[in-house]
């Protein structure tokens, strides 16, 4: 009867998540004339073989549709398309972290770049936000708050983990990550559908029964892969973001903040919070049991946690410690998880979470931790 509930769920929630037009979201042709290159049979050829050598959880095909995303990724958008892989900077590190802990293929972080060129603060017509464009219904099935005050869709942390949580869901469905896809963007309704009309259940065959959009979909990705492997062979470059919005820390509050306090104890503008903290839609973090996310400048870390520290201190909750004890800081990567640290700096699990007050186990990238070591104590490698 469970499995019976999930279903049926699944396929009430699915078929709402329908995203901004594809087209709407790659490069446009702004550029066409200032960019335009020659594109011949052997062009096309040396694509192809390029697309032979990626990494990619299926067998990149070259059509025609692949053939037009790439021309826009490379060409007609090459502008816009280097502004692009310099957000990748920002993140790349997020959506590989956690790829790896729902042990999903590393190349799916190409997927943003199709839904929201990695522009956070992207929204459609259908009603979807945020990187990974999940809309409300979705969001609430995989436990993104959306109020008048937040709105995680737009938080690239807790968005990441939805929309991982929801292609792994999919996968499990499906099996294929070309039909996963199409039923990330469609709905797994109408690719079960789709499945029907065809007769079998290859994408590529499939294709031509999906929505417009959908078709376009996996081209897109593809398209996408190519660019973050190749575009240095387009003469192309990167343009990357303003270097503190690069180099960031995160911390977890679970106490209500506000913005304009936060600026005035860090020395940071309102306009650089904003842009590191997309999904607060005010002036307010409010108070949360599972935890807040902060983005901060690297450089205000340390004044960030003065005042924190001040705000916990507050509310009584205080750190007893004994003597002959080291203080040190530790920023997490791409992978990290609470136990391989505490195993790595010869602590608990627990005293990790205590000396950060934090109230679950879950990492972010980039997360800022304080640790206290015993004096001349051994670090082990995991």
């Amino acid at each position: 009867m469970k499995l019976l509930w999930t279903l049926v769920i699944t396929l009430l929630v699915f078929p709402l998540a329908m995203k901004a037009s594809t087209n709407n979201l790659i490069p446009g042709a702004s550029d066409a004339s200032a960019f335009a290159e020659s594109w011949d049979a052997n062009t096309d050829e040396l694509i192809k073989e390029r697309l032979g050598q990626l990494s990619l959880p299926f067998e990149a095909k070259y059509n025609e549709n692949v053939k037009t995303y790439i021309k826009r990724y490379v060409v007609l958008g090459l502008r816009e398309s280097e502004s692009m892989l310099g957000r990748s900077s920002l993140y790349f590190p997020i959506f590989e972290h956690y790829l790896n802990l729902y042990n999903l293929p590393m190349e799916l972080k190409y997927l943003p770049m199709v839904e929201s060129t990695l522009r956070p603060g992207v929204k459609s017509h259908a009603g979807a936000a945020g990187l990974w464009q999940m809309v409300p219904a979705s969001a609430n099935y995989f436990g993104l708050t959306i109020n008048g005050t937040v709105d995680e869709r737009l938080d690239p942390i807790k968005s990441t983990e939805a929309a991982v949580k929801m292609l792994s869901m999919l996968y499990d469905q499906f099996g294929d990550w070309p039909l996963v896809m199409a039923a990330y963007n469609c709905g797994p309704g109408r690719v079960k559908k789709a499945i029907r009309y065809a007769g079998c259940d290859d994408y590529w065959e499939i294709s031509k029964y999906l929505p417009k959009e959908t078709q376009r979909y996996v081209p897109a990705y593809i398209a996408a892969a190519y660019l973050v492997n190749y575009y240095d062979e387009h003469d192309m470059a990167p343009k990357y973001p303003a270097y503190d919005l690069q180099d960031t820390r995160t911390f977890v509050t679970h106490t209500t903040l506000r913005f304009s306090d936060i600026a005035k104890a860090t020395n940071i503008s309102w306009d650089m919070l904003k842009k590191l903290n997309p999904g607060y839609l005010g002036n307010t973090i409010p108070a949360s049991n599972k935890g807040h996310y902060v983005v901060l400048p690297a450089y205000a870390a340390e004044s960030f946690r003065t005042f924190l520290n001040k705000k916990v201190k507050a509310s009584g909750d205080a750190i007893a410690l004994g003597e002959g004890t080291l203080k040190t800081s530790y920023t997490t990567v791409a992978g990290d998880n609470i136990e391989t640290l505490a195993l790595l700096f010869g602590c608990s699990v627990e005293d990790i979470m205590k000396w950060n007050h934090l109230k679950n186990k879950d990492l972010a990238v980039n997360q800022s931790l304080i640790l206290y070591l015993k004096r001349h104590s051994t670090i082990v490698k995991p």
